[in-house]
Formats: structure tokens, C-alpha cells, sequence
């Protein structure tokens, strides 16, 4: 029998090339990403995530990607922006602060400070992305956003 491979529909995409990846595949190759990074052993990531901010960026991508790819990534990303909120909501640091509120504190804190180690963006900037999707108004539309960005390349 001979197999005849057709070219793809005219409505297929780039990302179609990828594959059927999954949000779960890409959360963790975003989380590999992100450690690495961290590292800061790799010359890709010297060259692209040196500057801090971007590693933030990075970050609060990633925490995007762990909430809409649900299950396990989700609760990881939950448990981070957990950490994140309640070292923050401390009664004699911000007390009653609301998610937007938390949203606003945790993306100041990743993107704004220069910080010498390259762990605190990343971990206020995971803690953002959460945030951000937890918050509404235009937290939420920051985060549907890069989400259905996302959620293209699966």
C-alpha cells in the first residue's frame, strides 16, 4: 500500500510545526529554562538573561504558563506565590493588602531593584505571573494575554 503525505491545510500555522506539545511539556521546558538561567552556566542564557530583568520576565512567564498548564505546575506555582505573598503581607509590612495590591508589590519587587543574585527576580517575578492571574482588571488582561500567546505554541 503506498502512503501518499499531503502538504498541511492552508489553516495550519507555524507553531503547528511544534507538534502536539502540550501546556504541561511546555511548563516544564519552561521551568528548565528558568533553572538554568538561574545558573547562569549556559552561554545562550549569559547572553539573553544577564540582565535580571529579563530573568524576572522569564519568570513571570513561566508562572503563566504553570497556571494555565493546571495540575501539578499549577500547585507549584500556587505554593511559590504563597511563599511569595505571605513573606510580604506580614502585619508590620503590608497588612491587608488585596491581589492587585500584590500584584503591583511582587512586579515592582522582580523588575525594579538591581539585584545582585539572580535568585530573588526569579522568584518575585514566578510570583508575579501567578499574581497576575489571580488579580483581574488589568493584571488579568496581562495575563490572558501572554496565556493565549502561550497556549498557541501547545
Amino acid at each position: 500500500m503506498n502512503t501518499v503525505l499531503a502538504a498541511p491545510a492552508s489553516g495550519a500555522s507555524f507553531t503547528q510545526g511544534l507538534g502536539a506539545v502540550g501546556l504541561s511539556s511546555l511548563a516544564a521546558a519552561g521551568f528548565i529554562v528558568l533553572i538554568i538561567a538561574i545558573r547562569n552556566r549556559s552561554k545562550i542564557t549569559r547572553k539573553y538573561f544577564d540582565d535580571r530583568r529579563y530573568l524576572a520576565g522569564l519568570a513571570a512567564v513561566t508562572g503563566v504558563l504553570f497556571i494555565i498548564a493546571g495540575g501539578t505546575w499549577r500547585m507549584l506555582a500556587l505554593g511559590i506565590h504563597g511563599t511569595a505573598a505571605s513573606t510580604l503581607t506580614d502585619p508590620n509590612l503590608v497588612a491587608g493588602a488585596s491581589p492587585a495590591g500584590m500584584a503591583l508589590i511582587l512586579t515592582t519587587l522582580a523588575f525594579l531593584p538591581e539585584w545582585q543574585r539572580r535568585i530573588p527576580p526569579a522568584f518575585f517575578g514566578l510570583g508575579a505571573g501567578v499574581a497576575w492571574g489571580l488579580a483581574g482588571a488589568l493584571w488579568g488582561i496581562l495575563f490572558k494575554v501572554i496565556g493565549s500567546m502561550l497556549e498557541k505554541l501547545a
